[in-house]
């Protein structure tokens, strides 16, 4: 019981004169109480349990659940009763402070109460008011030692707008660096400097040495306690330790000291864990007392009580080696990520921890990592899928990650978790994948490098731009493609010769036993095929369309195309519809990039081959669509399909001609499909038999020529086609192939656009000799109109219906002809002139007059590729094949690796062979 200073009975206020007390200010006695109050409030007679929570009995009236101490009532020493205070009335003393709990408590005046709280306080009444600096008043409200907690590199600091004075603790980061801060005040929880990457370690002003022991706690508060014993110890933000930071502990016994709550115990298990293998030793102590689901206590807690240090002690000796458990192995391995209000930091550390998954993922079984990987393709996330098709068991396919499943993969990589503040703790809760994280994720377009990019799949070894072989199954970081092989295949010789290379195309020539080639080159223009589709990773601009065309049915095409697929990729060629549409198209090869197929064949074609949408996509090297069904774009999708076709007698549009690489086939049978005799009478089941044999014989030819150092073969100028011409072309022509461009000249001399333009040519210099040229309108007369205009204006009139069909259009007409201007055909060409009104007028000029219609060359196709017919390419000379054989230029887009001592060269036929030893090579085909 407090006895007022004055008298044993409690007075009444009385309107006297008093001599004046120079008594501290209210607010300073209070503040000089922060984090005392609770044992000033139990000397002044309040029972212990009534401070420890709410809703207690009341020590005044005595009334059950009704007492509620402050929740900082260590710092302000404020109660609350809803009996005792429900009239303010009839109260005179509302307790706001603890000097007002003091006065209601034992019903004294309230200046009574103050004179005794400044005695316990030790402020002298009389003298100058002590003021209490921040950085003790916290130390005394978290039950620190003061000069403990100032070995962390406490320092005052104001914080926020309203300048509140606050401790501020350094904060290190996963190098031992000084770079964040931790602001720590009387009656708050604390906090961390807002921003990613703020989070990290408190150390009492050094780092852990080699060969020392080192306590690990929950914060600085309770490694301050137990830097005051004598330890060391240090304390992480939250109830673990990130992966990152365990590398400060090499060499070191590290001790964790959990908090007696599920969070804590499960927190400790996960840094122990991540020092596993680099600490000394790992440990983890028991505190005595008994776990809680939440708001355990720590070692503070323990400090409290009698022979508390003496029990702390005991446990830290006690402490047993951790290892991981089996039961939680699983679970307690996934990363915990803590949803807060920064939706941008929790998005950006799902997204790393969603493109380690399959990877950094020990808790998933090795056999299902595959499955549940991650990749990105034109800004999109997609999975690997087992084909469905009875024909590709086994087979990969790149498919999207739909929202569904990427909330599935969220849940496999990490533990989503908020975080409630328990009193002077934090509890974590497990909680789904939040709508808006998922949408951030399917949405972001570009994930920085944390997502594996995706160029595709290969079933079969390959070779990288470099010359250097890919043949170890996996994700290659080089190239982006995923080795999944669907056959053993042998190694390829590291240095092989040319022989080797010669030897290696002798096999594959042998596929084409059965065939009728046109001629050698278009021999070489299919194994260019072969080469272009299983080393389409050597080429790094853009392949060809391979155009297998034949004089009839039954020669051979579709089958000539699937034996190439089905070496490079161990399987038949995919097929697609062709169609003149050019929206369809695009939707056909925008799927086509979405999926990365390798190679797609459109099929016995019976119109035109050509379009826009074609002739970008075999010249480009990215492609980016609206997706199909959806209002958004794909993004830049890598395109490194290699694309081919077939047909009788094919006939090519103006832009794809120059784009193709025909393979001719010239059968002399009228009914080809009934031969018999064959070689092989079941290609393609030789072919999948011998695959490993072929592939690697495929390959050989293209390292040989990279070990060589790639030299240059002449002739073999191909605008939009360089590198491929250089690489491909270059490695056949060196092994000792036929040159495979001349075939090109059946694409060129199949433009039925060239025709078209030589109809218009001379139907318009027919119709208008004076050379002063016809508008669209004059046109439409002379074919359009009467019968005898049209006999005799039969050439213009067969060129305009071709265009328009049975019925005129002058749009369309027009168009067309716009298409075709200044393009020279045998020295002329189509030009126009203004006709008035805004009319033009179509006129046909020579080529030595020069064009002035737009800028470029003025130069034209020479004569005799111009000419060129199917039955006349084979009369084309190869002699220059021979120049500078005997100094050859090096390729300068593939620099040389070190050249082999072979020196084999080729005397003009197809496949003589011969090494610089006189010996066939030891490598066998």
């Amino acid at each position: 019981m407090i006895i007022p200073p004055n008298g044993s009975k409690p007075r009444r206020k009385q309107a006297v004169n008093k001599p004046k007390s120079r008594l501290p200010l209210s607010r300073d006695i209070v503040s000089a109480g922060s984090g005392q109050w609770v044992s000033l409030l139990q000397k002044a007679g309040m029972p212990a349990e009534c401070l420890n929570g709410r809703q207690q009995p009341c020590p005044k009236c005595g009334g059950e659940d009704r007492f509620n101490a402050s929740k900082d009532v260590n710092v302000t020493g404020a109660v609350f009763c809803r009996h005792c205070f429900k009239d303010k009335s009839t109260k005179p003393i509302r307790p706001g402070n603890g000097i007002a709990t003091v006065a209601w408590l034992q019903g004294i005046e309230y200046l009574d109460a103050k004179k005794w709280v400044a005695t316990q306080l030790g402020m002298t009444i009389e003298g100058p008011i002590q003021q209490v600096d921040i950085i003790t008043a916290t130390a005394r409200d978290k039950r620190m030692p003061v000069e403990a907690f100032k070995q962390f590199g406490v320092k005052k600091a104001k914080r926020g707008r309203g300048c509140i004075e606050v401790c501020r603790i350094d904060v290190y980061d996963e190098t031992g660096q000084v770079h964040s801060y931790f602001d720590l005040r009387p009656g708050e929880k604390g906090w961390v400097k807002k921003g990613k990457g703020s989070s990290g370690l408190f150390f009492p002003g050094r780092l852990p040495k080699p060969g020392e022991k080192w306590l690990a706690v929950e914060g600085v508060k309770d490694a301050a306690a137990l830097v005051s014993m004598g330890f060391n110890a240090f304390g992480y933000v939250g109830n673990r330790m990130d992966p990152k930071y365990a590398r400060l502990f090499e060499g070191v016994d590290v001790i964790v000291v959990p908090d007696l709550d599920t969070a804590g115990i499960t927190g400790a298990d996960l840094t122990a864990g991540n020092l596993l293998g680099i600490a000394t030793s790992v440990a983890v102590a028991r505190l005595p007392g008994t776990v809680k689901d939440k708001a355990g206590e720590d070692v503070r807690d323990v400090l409290q009580k009698p022979d508390g240090e003496k029990q702390v002690r005991e446990a830290i000796e006690a402490a047993k080696p951790w290892s991981p458990s089996d039961a939680d192995e699983a679970d307690d391995q996934r990363p915990k990520v803590i949803v807060t209000m920064n939706e941008a930091e929790v998005t950006d550390e799902v997204i790393c921890r969603l493109g380690k998954l399959g990877l950094e993922t020990p808790w998933i079984e090795p056999k299902d990592s595959q499955a549940i990987s991650v990749f990105v393709r034109g800004g999109m996330l997609v999975q690997l899928v087992k084909s469905d098709d009875v024909n590709l068991q086994g087979c990969l396919t790149i498919r999207d990650l739909p929202p569904c499943l990427v909330r599935e993969r969220i849940t496999q990589a990490v533990q989503l978790v908020t975080e409630k503040e328990i009193g002077d703790e934090a509890e974590l809760k497990p909680t789904r994948p939040p709508g808006w994280l998922v949408d951030a994720i399917v949405r972001r377009g570009s994930f920085g490098g944390a997502v594996r990019p995706l160029s595709g799949i290969i079933e079969s070894p390959t070779i990288r731009v470099d010359g250097s072989i890919l043949q170890t199954p996996g994700y290659d970081q080089q190239t982006g493609l995923l080795f999944h092989p669907s056959a053993n295949f042998p190694a390829v010789p590291e240095n092989p010769t040319k022989a080797d290379a010669a030897k290696a195309m002798t096999a594959l020539l042998d596929v084409l036993a059965d065939f009728p080639m046109f001629e050698d080159a278009d021999r070489s223009a299919w194994v260019s095929m072969v080469l272009s589709m299983i080393g389409r990773a050597c080429v790094a601009g853009y392949v060809p369309l391979f155009a297998v065309t034949a004089n009839t049915r039954g020669a051979g095409k579709s089958l000539l195309v699937d034996a190439a697929t089905l070496i490079a990729y161990g399987h038949r060629a995919a097929r697609k519809a062709f169609t003149r549409d050019d929206d369809e198209m695009r939707k056909t090869i925008t799927a086509v990039a979405i999926g990365a197929v390798p190679s797609v064949l459109f099929d016995n074609l019976d119109i035109q081959l050509g379009g826009a949408s074609l002739d970008a996509a075999i010249t480009s090297s990215t492609w980016s669509d609206r997706v199909l069904g959806q209002s958004r774009m794909t993004g830049d999708l890598p395109m490194r399909t290699v694309w081919a076709a077939t047909g009788n007698n094919m006939a090519f549009g103006s832009d794809v001609g120059r784009r193709v690489l025909p393979i001719r086939l010239q059968s002399p049978l009228e009914t080809p499909e009934d031969r018999t005799g064959f070689a092989h009478p079941d290609l393609l089941s030789w072919i999948e038999a011998d695959r490993p044999r072929l592939a690697v014989a495929a390959l050989t030819i293209l390292r040989a020529y990279f070990v060589a150092g790639c030299p240059m073969q002449p002739n073999g100028d191909w605008g939009s086609f360089e590198n491929w011409s250089a690489t491909i072309r270059g490695a056949i022509v060196w092994a000792g192939g036929a040159d495979p461009l001349p075939t090109r000249a059946t694409a060129l001399a199949s433009d039925d656009t060239a025709a078209l333009l030589g109809k218009l040519i001379a139907g318009i210099e027919t119709a208008e000799p004076s050379g002063i040229g016809l508008t669209v309108k004059e046109i439409q007369v002379k074919t359009f109109g009467s019968q005898a205009d049209y006999q005799q204006h039969e050439v213009l009139a067969e060129a305009v219906f071709e265009i328009c069909g049975e019925h005129f259009n002058a749009h369309k007409l027009g168009r067309r002809i716009r298409g075709m201007k200044g393009r020279v055909h045998n020295g002329k060409f189509i030009d126009d002139d203004s006709a008035g009104g805004g009319v033009k007028r179509w006129r046909v000029r020579s080529a030595e007059s020069g064009f002035g219609g737009f800028g470029g060359s003025n130069s034209t196709r020479s004569e005799l590729e111009s000419e060129l017919s199917h039955s006349g390419a084979a009369d084309l000379p190869c002699d220059n094949q021979q120049i500078n054989r005997n100094q050859p230029e090096t390729n300068p887009s593939n620099p040389p690796d070190p050249p082999d001592n072979d020196s084999t060269s080729s005397t003009g036929g197809l496949f003589e062979q011969e090494t610089s030893s006189g010996t066939e090579s030891e490598w066998e085909f």
